[in-house]
């Protein structure tokens, strides 16, 4: 029983283990496809920020030197009519002058507005950066508009404070590029400068600018390499998400692109929750048949139990049985004995012929009692283990005679010829008197079931085996009969044969006794033609054993 709980827990161990290290192996590749994705994405979205920015600076040098050289000439409407400036990035190009008021613009029918507060144009009026500067996002005063504004310094001839060039740049121009990537319901597009103030960012269908996220998992991992990727809680919406950035060189900027988690992983976590189940399934049937092993167990063992009680009982009955009969037969043998002198003695006194039959009558039938007695009290015998073996040195020829001496006349009076044949001056070790009883048998049902014909007694000898064989010319056994006739109160069930009578004892006897001395009884018949019955015994108690 142990073993089967043990090899039950070892098949369910096993199988969560390979369900674990393929749910795990599964895990790592899909996190690391994710991981190659947004890395790709982020690279991408770098070069093309990249490019706008170096586009717009480039406007601005021409702003800047062009207003430099002509001053409030400057036709910036012309300049962008002609190609000059390239407008399609940003929505306005102009000048703010050194009073900060927004005097230029490609614009139309711009207003004049007075930006002298704004970062953008306080950054470049004490002194000369020679940078490139990116604004928070600024809502527009005249358009109401959020954008972000991009700044060069303009000098005067002496190198004073002259203005700023400026280009109006839309931040969802950033993010907008991006938004038929499919990076599900709640992936994000994320442009942030080092200060922590997000310039652009949409988050599936929302787009927002200005957050601050500087206390974000970004500036942690900043702060460790200026490009990876980061798995954390979003700052603005608390999303948890798989986010790979990247900073761009020369720019105070960090693009990110991100991957809500729950998202990325359903696929994953379907797949998870099937081997998860097919595992209980296994695990469920394995401990069915665990169980269903141990109830046939438990009720095998029952029943064994129940078994050898019942053999210890039958076996107890039988010995009881046997001692019975042993005891009952010798109980019988002695009245019989004086029924059987009496008669001899009456076939003695009778005075005719009539007297001497009735008296023959009761001679023969209390002989053959009496056989049957003796028969039955040896194998009561057998049975209860009293019958002893007294093995000793005996000649195979003399056994062979003696009984051959016994059947002589039977045979003569039936008209069938008995044949002897031993080898001269060979001994066997065994029990005289169980061997002679056993060939007794043999010879007496040959000659019973022999009406024409011969009856042969035949001894061969081996280096560890003496074989006698008892062949007749008789009517023969069927087949389906061999096994039954060793059985106890077993005939075969032929009419001629029946008709012989017989108590059948006789050959389970034999078999018995030729058991009991180490040996076996074999039979071949065909019907119609007659029976060879083949008794091995070891020459010796060695070869016995």
């Amino acid at each position: 029983m142990a073993l089967i709980v043990v090899l039950a827990f070892a098949l369910v161990a096993t199988l969560w283990a390979a369900v674990l290290f393929k749910v795990n192996a599964e895990e790592r590749a899909e996190l690391a496809a994710i991981e190659r994705r947004t890395t790709n994405l982020a690279r991408v979205f770098e070069e093309h920020t990249v490019r706008t920015l170096a586009s717009v600076d480039q406007a601005l040098l021409f702003v800047k030197f062009q207003y430099e050289k002509v001053g409030p000439a400057l036709d910036i409407a012309s300049a962008v009519e002609q190609g000059m400036i390239v407008s399609t990035l940003f929505n306005q190009v102009g000048v703010i002058d050194a009073q900060g008021i927004y005097s230029l613009s490609n614009l139309p029918g711009f207003k004049r507005v007075d930006l002298a507060d704004r970062e953008h144009f306080r950054v470049h009026v004490d002194a000369d950066s020679r940078n490139f500067f990116v604004s928070k996002p600024v809502l527009g005063r005249a358009s109401g508009k959020w954008s972000v504004q991009l700044t060069r310094r303009i000098n005067r001839a002496d190198g004073s404070f002259g203005g700023v060039a400026v280009i109006s740049l839309d931040p969802f121009y950033f993010t907008t590029f991006y938004s038929d990537l499919d990076l599900g319901r709640h992936g994000v597009v994320t442009l942030v400068g080092l200060d922590g103030i997000v310039r652009a960012r949409r988050a599936g269908d929302v787009t927002d600018v200005g957050q601050d996220i500087r206390s974000g998992a970004l500036f942690t991992e900043l702060a460790k390499a200026p490009q990876g990727h980061y798995h954390s809680s979003s700052a603005i919406d608390g999303r948890v998400r798989m986010v790979s950035y990247r900073s761009l060189p020369g720019l105070p900027l960090v693009v990110l692109v991100g991957v809500d988690a729950d998202e990325a992983m359903s696929d994953f976590r379907v797949r998870r929750g099937g081997y998860f189940a097919f595992a209980a399934g296994m695990s469920l049937v394995i401990g069915a048949f665990c169980a269903l092993a141990l109830w046939l167990l438990q009720r095998q063992r029952r029943i064994s139990m129940r078994l050898h009680e019942m053999k210890q009982r039958a076996e107890s009955a039988n010995r009881l049985k046997s001692e019975f009969l042993a005891s009952v037969s010798h109980e019988l043998r002695t009245p019989l004995n004086g029924v059987i002198g009496y008669s001899e003695l009456l076939m003695e006194l009778a005075r005719d012929e009539e007297q001497r039959g009735y008296a023959r009558v009761i001679f023969d039938s209390s002989g053959h009692l009496l056989e049957l007695l003796n028969s039955i009290l040896d194998l009561a015998r057998v049975e209860a283990g009293q019958m002893a073996i007294r093995s000793a040195p005996e000649d195979v020829a003399e056994l062979v005679g003696q009984v051959c001496a016994n059947y002589q006349p039977v045979a003569q009076a039936k008209g069938v010829t008995l044949e002897c044949e031993a080898p001269v001056g060979v001994t066997l070790e065994c029990d005289r008197t169980r061997v002679v009883q056993v060939l007794n048998n043999l010879v007496h049902n040959a000659l019973k079931f022999t009406d024409r014909g011969q009856v042969s007694l035949h001894a061969r000898v081996t280096p560890t085996q003496c074989v006698f064989e008892v062949a007749d010319t008789g009517c023969g056994i069927a087949p389906d009969q061999l096994e039954a006739i060793f059985e106890r109160f077993r005939q075969v069930h032929d009419f001629e044969t029946r008709a012989h009578g017989g108590t059948g004892l006789g050959l389970a006897l034999c078999k018995e006794l030729a058991e009991l001395m180490g040996g076996e009884i074999e039979v071949r018949s065909t019907p119609g033609e007659g029976s060879v019955f083949s008794v091995r015994l070891p020459r010796s108690p060695k070869e016995k054993e």
